[in-house]
This record gives structure tokens, C-alpha cells and sequence, in this order.
């Protein structure tokens, strides 16, 4: 084979191996602006053209000033990012869908013991929504996924340290995500309609939310012991109930909610 021949079947083959991390990756990296809050934990992601909130989540960043400040562009990824499970082999642990923001900074999900999604860190699920990271920015699995998934390298991220106390916002995320694609205004989001009476939320202690616990964990969906303190366990709990029925996984409990819950229906 002549020489021309062997570097043109290089070329080719090149092509190949490269043309689906390509595909994987490619997009408008100016559709979206990413902006995490640090003051406020929580992270945003605008669309460029409106200036509208597509999704919003409660992240946990670095402890100790670690996670930098700044503008960066999602940066060019390794083979392993943006993949189902990412093995940090400092820290011997495993994440979902990390996105490289900057160096050793990722956009990930909570930490896992082992590729299973069981395996999660349980400290790490309570802390979620204040610094609890070594520098990266974790998110719900489902959230990690997102951006891995829709904001290719180049998408413009700001991380800044916030501007005052939005508790309330703050309360809204940790019972689930915002998500322009569910069908759902992001001020509908905000305010639900009132006459959906929330009975039972992130906060609330009492035997009504031992109860709760109890009952969700003879279903299955409730993991630990019963605490009679609605926390971050029990809204997942909760959220796993809701997505068993098809529900918008909101992770606070309704009237009509609890009673599906205490039928276990």
C-alpha cells in the first residue's frame, strides 16, 4: 500500500473514532449562560436569546473558598466526562455526568460509594444546598445529566458570590428542580396555585412526619430511620413515591398526596 493510501486510511479511521465524541458534544454553546450563586447555593441556567430560567437547582460547592470565582467557558472535555458514572480517584468515589467548568472543577452529581445509584453518600445528600464539595458543583444526578447533556464546552458559566438571602427560592429547589421542559412558567413554579394546600414540607418536624416516614418506608421509598424531621431523606422519599405514580416529583406532601401515601396507592 503506498504511502498516500496508509495516510488517508489513518485519516479515516481518525474520523471515525472522533465523529461520536463530536456528535456527543456538539451544540449552540451560546444557547445557554450558566450562573451558580454561592452565597445562595443555587445554580441557573439561562437561556441566551430571552434571558429566561430553563432549569434551576440547588447545588452544594467547595468548602473553604475552594470553588473559584469567575467567568470560564465549559472546557474541552476528556473521554471520561459527561458520562453515566466518573471514578475520582482522589477521593475514591464515584459521580454521574460531570461537565469540566474549570481544571479539577466539575459541574457532577452527589457522590457514590460504587456505580450504583444506592451506594449514594448519605451525608453528602443532607448537605446538599450548602458548601459541602472539595471545589466542584454537585447536583441531583437528574440535574448533572442536564447540562452534561445540553450545554456543550464554550457555554459561558459565571460563578459569583451571590446577592442576598433567598430562602424562600432556597426552600422551593431543595423540594425539587426547576424545569422549563416539564410545561411548567418558572413563575407558576414560584407560586403555585394556592388552593393546593402543602400539609407536609422540608422543615417540619412532628409525629405526622414520623408517620409519614414510617409509612413511605414500608413502601420501600424511604431509606434510614424514621426521624419524625422532614429532611433531605424524606423529600427524596417522597419524590420517589411521586415519580412511582407519574407525578411531578415536587417532594412536598399535599392533602390528597398524603392520603395516596397513607393508602399506599
Amino acid at each position: 500500500m503506498s504511502a498516500r493510501k496508509w495516510i488517508a486510511l489513518a485519516l479515516l479511521c481518525a474520523a471515525l473514532w472522533l465523529t461520536p465524541r463530536c456528535l456527543a458534544l456538539a451544540g449552540d454553546a451560546n444557547k445557554y449562560r450558566i450562573e451558580v450563586d454561592l452565597s445562595n447555593q443555587i445554580t441557573t441556567v439561562y437561556r441566551r436569546s430571552d434571558g429566561a430560567v430553563v432549569r434551576q437547582m440547588i447545588c452544594s460547592t467547595g468548602t473553604d473558598d475552594t470553588t473559584p470565582l469567575g467567568s470560564f467557558r465549559l472546557q474541552a472535555s476528556l473521554d471520561s466526562d459527561r458520562q453515566a458514572w466518573y471514578f475520582i480517584g482522589k477521593y475514591q468515589c464515584f459521580v454521574k455526568y460531570p461537565t469540566r467548568i474549570k481544571g479539577s472543577i466539575l459541574f457532577h452529581s452527589l457522590p457514590y460509594a460504587e456505580r450504583d445509584m444506592a451506594s449514594v453518600d448519605l451525608a453528602a445528600l443532607r448537605q446538599l444546598g450548602s458548601e459541602a464539595s472539595h471545589g466542584c458543583v454537585r447536583l441531583r444526578w437528574e440535574d448533572a445529566k442536564w447540562i452534561a447533556e445540553n450545554c456543550p464546552d464554550g457555554t459561558f458559566t459565571r460563578i459569583f458570590p451571590g446577592t442576598g438571602d433567598q430562602d424562600a427560592l432556597r426552600e422551593r429547589l431543595l423540594a425539587g428542580s426547576y424545569a422549563l421542559e416539564d410545561g411548567v412558567s418558572y413563575e407558576a413554579f414560584l407560586h403555585p396555585p394556592t388552593q393546593v394546600r402543602v400539609v407536609l414540607a422540608r422543615g417540619d418536624r412532628g409525629g405526622a412526619v414520623l408517620a409519614l416516614q414510617r409509612r413511605l418506608s414500608a413502601l420501600g421509598c424511604y431509606a434510614g430511620e424514621p426521624s419524625g424531621e422532614y429532611d433531605a431523606p424524606t423529600v427524596v422519599a417522597v419524590m420517589r413515591f411521586q415519580r412511582a405514580l407519574g407525578m411531578d416529583p415536587t417532594g412536598v406532601v399535599t392533602r390528597a398526596l398524603e392520603q395516596r401515601i397513607m393508602e399506599g396507592k
